[in-house]
């Protein structure tokens, strides 16, 4: 079975619908996601024994950043299968941006609350300090891992005004995100002011990250825009890129630009799928395409693990003779993740029982209104694009309902062991 991913090419090439591509660049680009965000690879894992490849890290990974590296990647397979098998769409993933928006809104949670999300997120027992500290240093490590890749990590925060930001809150956004605050009137100025700035991180690949009206009782918002950008460690030829048939789950199939090259990859087979991994740069991050030899891409994903993906990634060997043929592609996707993270135990966070006392400089009852996601990944023979942007929004927990009775109304005195009726009227002017 050949390994497909689809990829767009140079702004001058043409753009296929991509349509009949979802399922299969969904767990394509998830996953590559996921090998990209789990660290630098050792020297096992580099595509042979290139003199400009990374050998080492420029410094030791904390235990705890080990283990915020394990849990992102578990959200990532987590993520996948909470979202994956209930559309038939493009499901694109950023773990990383996830955690990290996840992350920065922990710090102002308390409690019960400050427990789902940090067990959500694989911390464990970890306190605010050590988690603060693990995203605070992956993030200024990532992006200095090769310098042929763009890898680009930025925060920030939106309160409506009167409210103000609780003072200990924005220190920690501050030292530990480099999230800084921002003021808007209105929850329409909130959104516009996020998507103007999501835009400019992700360099115009996520033009519209909030695109659903924003509650009324929307107070704040904490976003993550993850950008990454990668040239093939072995470019594909343009002129050897045709058309070809790619086949959809419906049993039909479509045609589309296909890129092809020999060599310059590694390769992996078992029982269960046939897996590529193809390296940017000094091969430091690399994209891991995978497909499932039976059965749909649903299916495969939600058997997937991290033992099993492991046993994948063991599993890669050079394949110095195999033809490649993989399609160009640039695709989107916008998630709401509220109902997979109250699946994977969040779900505290988002009622009215949630804590989040240290948002707010009034210490107001706040709970999360949502977690959008939206990604745009565009792959061509140069090498690979993505972006994501991650928001939290934040609103005032319900007030109780106020009952008036400001209209005509009847009124029945009863006896309530017996049931019998006393009394019974309707009033349509209390003055009478």
């Amino acid at each position: 079975m050949r390994s497909v991913q689809r990829s767009t090419s140079s702004r001058a090439r043409r753009r296929p619908a991509g349509r009949g591509l979802a399922t299969f660049s969904v767990a394509a680009m998830a996953l590559s996601t996921l090998v990209a965000c789990s660290g630098a690879p050792t020297g096992s894992d580099l595509l042979g024994a290139q003199a400009d490849s990374l050998r080492a890290l420029s410094r030791t990974v904390s235990i705890t950043e080990q283990q915020g590296i394990a849990a992102n990647n578990a959200i990532a397979l987590r993520l996948l299968r909470e979202t994956a098998v209930s559309t038939s769409k493009n499901v694109l993933l950023s773990p990383f941006s996830v955690s990290t928006a996840l992350g920065l809104t922990m710090n102002g949670a308390a409690g019960r609350t400050e427990d789902a999300m940090r067990a959500t997120l694989g911390w464990g027992t970890r306190s605010r300090a050590e988690i603060n500290v693990a995203y605070r240093d992956l993030a200024a490590l990532l992006p200095t891992l090769d310098p042929a890749v763009t890898f680009r990590s930025v925060n920030a925060i939106w309160v409506r005004t009167p409210l103000r930001a609780d003072p200990g809150f924005v220190s920690d956004a501050s030292q530990y995100f480099k999230a800084g605050v921002n003021s808007a009137a209105t929850p329409e100025a909130m959104f516009a002011a996020v998507n103007a700035w999501a835009k400019a991180a992700t360099d115009g690949l996520v033009p519209q990250a909030l695109q659903e009206p924003p509650p009324r009782e929307l107070t704040m918002l904490l976003a993550n825009a993850l950008l990454f950008k990668g040239k093939w460690r072995e470019r594909f030829d343009p002129a050897s890129t045709t058309s070809r048939p790619f086949r959809l789950e419906n049993g039909s199939s479509t045609n589309v630009p296909t890129m092809t090259r020999t060599g310059g990859f590694r390769a992996s087979f078992d029982t269960n799928a046939i897996a590529v991994e193809l390296p940017y740069g000094n091969a430091t991050y690399s994209m891991l395409v995978v497909a499932p030899t039976a059965g749909t891409i649903g299916d495969y994903v939600t058997r997937l693990d991290s033992a099993g993906l492991a046993r994948l990634i063991a599993g890669l060997r050079p394949a110095t003779l195999s033809p490649l043929y993989l399609p160009r592609f640039r695709v989107s996707s916008s998630l709401e993740l509220k109902p997979a993270l109250i699946a994977m135990g969040m779900g505290v966070a988002f009622t009215d029982a949630a804590s989040f006392p240290r948002l707010f400089a009034d210490g107001s009852a706040q709970r999360l209104e949502f977690v959008r996601h939206a990604v745009t990944v565009d792959v061509d023979e140069a090498g690979t694009k993505a972006a994501a942007v991650t928001v939290v929004g934040v609103g005032r927990v319900s007030a109780p309902v106020a009952i008036e009775f400001d209209r005509p109304f009847l009124f029945l005195i009863r006896e309530r062991f017996t049931g019998a009726l006393l009394f019974a009227g309707v009033v349509r002017d209390p003055r009478q």
